[in-house]
């Protein structure tokens, strides 16, 4: 929010948004898509927590193993199932373990 106090802002924020994808998206158009790839890669590499990653190593070894079968999954395939590949692990872990 910006440090606006009504929700005047929303619609604000929302109209320029609309605007935005209707006049600058068409723009893209004739961009090749390897260019938008690395666009999209080069925003992507920020997200990646790799103290979190690091301190889930340390704490537990198997929650660091659904950790990385999620991050594969996302990485490779999509984020479903990534998901899913996250959950069974977990899962197995947890009938092995207990």
């Amino acid at each position: 929010m910006a440090g606006c106090k009504t929700a005047v802002s929303n619609v604000v924020m929302s109209t320029v948004v609309m605007l935005t994808l209707l006049l600058i998206t068409p723009l893209f158009k004739y961009t090749p898509n390897a260019i938008l790839s690395s666009i999209i890669i080069s925003a992507v590499l920020g997200l990646i927590d790799y103290e979190s990653a690091y301190l889930i190593w340390k704490v537990d070894k198997l929650d660091f193993l659904a950790c990385m079968g999620a991050f594969f999954g996302v990485i490779f395939s999509s984020v479903e199932y990534g998901l899913l590949i996250a959950v069974c692990e977990s899962q197995l872990v947890f009938r092995l373990c207990y």
